[in-house]
């Protein structure tokens, strides 16, 4: 990557900036310098972490190997910069006497992150093709991520995000660091889920459904401890619905289509509006249960004091 480098009869500067010319949050700033001639450096790969190194002074070379091609690049200018995503194993060579390398990391150091045998590297290259499908238009960082579970187009999945088998994450959805996403679930377009969610299995989660963890939000001003939401298991989040931070959906609940939700839904409860509000309640298939406590559908029933019990929770 080229920097554009700005100059007058003085002299000149690069800048660099966080997701404008950089293209992650910089965490980490780092030099190597004073290099002992013939010393190489590097042979390591990250689980996550993205870097970008530039050879301030003098030059080295840079051995770039994704488990399949290798390349090597010589690094000499001071406005030229290399990207190096997650998963890339890297080796540093022939550093010229007068050589400093500036490195840019979107992570602080973890030495967990790190992979520094590159048959282990190899082998976590082929558990990960295995495991689950990820669109060449999105971006995933997170290495926990379940077996059968597809990424879709511009969807954008945080290095510490956690997302279980055989889900189905569609396009242009946003998931954050602090986030735990149960098996079989269903993420329609258009969702950011934000940290503090707790999501359980076999959930159906709607086209722009919002999540909210924040109840006093100010900018640039962050709470000691983000507002959980959790979803239990198979709950259905309509579309275009509003989570308030701060509350627990219970299991088999079913919120309608654009509610705003400010409270805890009990189990098998069915809400909508705003705010949300029971309507009544449904049954594990989905079915609105009907006078008698009968599920239409199936014909699991309800007693009575059950139903009145969730109501009153």
């Amino acid at each position: 990557m080229d920097l554009q480098i700005h100059g007058d009869e003085r002299g000149s500067l690069i800048s660099l900036e966080a997701m404008k010319n950089v293209p992650f949050e910089i965490k980490r700033v780092y030099y190597i310098f004073n290099t002992e001639q013939g010393v190489s450096r590097g042979y390591h790969a990250h689980k996550t972490l993205k870097q970008i190194l530039v050879c301030v002074s003098g030059s080295c070379n840079i051995k770039l190997d994704n488990g399949v091609t290798t390349e090597e690049i010589m690094l000499n200018k001071p406005n030229q910069g290399l990207f190096i995503e997650g998963m890339i194993w890297r080796e540093m060579h022939e550093f010229s006497r007068d050589c400093v390398l500036m490195v840019l990391a979107s992570e602080l150091y973890n030495e967990e992150d790190y992979i520094r045998s590159y048959q282990d590297y190899i082998e976590e290259g082929k558990k990960r093709k295995k495991k689950y499908f990820c669109h060449k238009n999105s971006i995933v960082e997170s290495a926990k991520i379940g077996e059968g579970t597809t990424v879709w187009a511009y969807a954008h999945v945080f290095p510490h995000a956690v997302i279980g088998d055989n889900c189905n994450i569609n396009d242009h959805t946003l998931i954050e660091n602090d986030v735990v996403i149960g098996n079989n679930v269903t993420v329609k377009s258009g969702v950011h889920i934000w940290n503090g969610a707790r999501i359980g299995n076999n959930v159906f989660i709607g086209p722009s459904v919002v999540f909210t963890n924040d109840l006093n939000p100010r900018s640039k001003i962050y709470p000691e401890e983000f507002k959980k939401i959790i979803i239990n298991d198979f709950a259905s989040i309509g579309a275009n619905s509003t989570l308030l931070g701060g509350i627990s959906i219970g299991k088999y609940a079913l919120i309608g289509a654009g509610s705003v939700v400010t409270k805890n839904v009990p189990e098998h409860a069915l809400v909508y509006g705003n705010p949300a509000e029971i309507k009544g309640f449904v049954c594990k298939c989905g079915e609105k249960i009907i006078e008698g406590c009968i599920c239409e559908n199936c014909g699991m029933t309800f007693s009575s004091i059950d139903i009145e019990g969730k109501r009153n929770n």
